[in-house]
């Protein structure tokens, strides 16, 4: 296995750079179910945050792009079981991908909420506002 960076799944995704994008889709091309590439939970928010900040791509491009990563033979997602509740989550809520994640990921490790001063944080994730 080998660990990918969020700069190769960005330029692969995005196709935004003529040098770094083909060498990243060709790295992730050959990448296979024996050799898989291994995605950790830093690197998919920083993924998922240049998605929705940086290319402004929707909350629902957002959740369609982690599913592909979950779904792919040649990719190992960290915590795949969450990252999967947390995609659910965020279709069928006002939530974004990774306030979902991290109420998904708060309720396994048994928090009871997820404190914050954000009074935009999404309660049905978890969030309670602190005043």
């Amino acid at each position: 296995m080998i660990g990918l960076d969020s700069n190769i799944l960005l330029r692969a995704l995005m196709d935004d750079d003529p040098v770094q994008s083909p060498q990243a889709r060709k790295l992730l091309a050959g990448l296979s179910e024996d050799e898989r590439g291994y995605i950790n939970l830093v690197v998919l928010a920083e993924v998922t945050w240049t998605l929705a900040r940086k290319f402004k791509s929707p909350r629902d491009e957002v959740c369609a792009v982690v599913a592909s990563l979950l779904g792919s033979a040649k990719l190992l997602v960290e915590s795949h079981r969450q990252v999967g509740l947390a995609i659910d989550m965020a279709r069928e809520t006002r939530c974004g991908f990774n306030d979902a994640l991290i109420g998904v990921l708060n309720r396994t490790a048994t928090c009871r909420s997820t404190l914050t001063f954000d009074h935009g944080a999404p309660l049905e994730a978890g969030f309670a506002i602190v005043t």
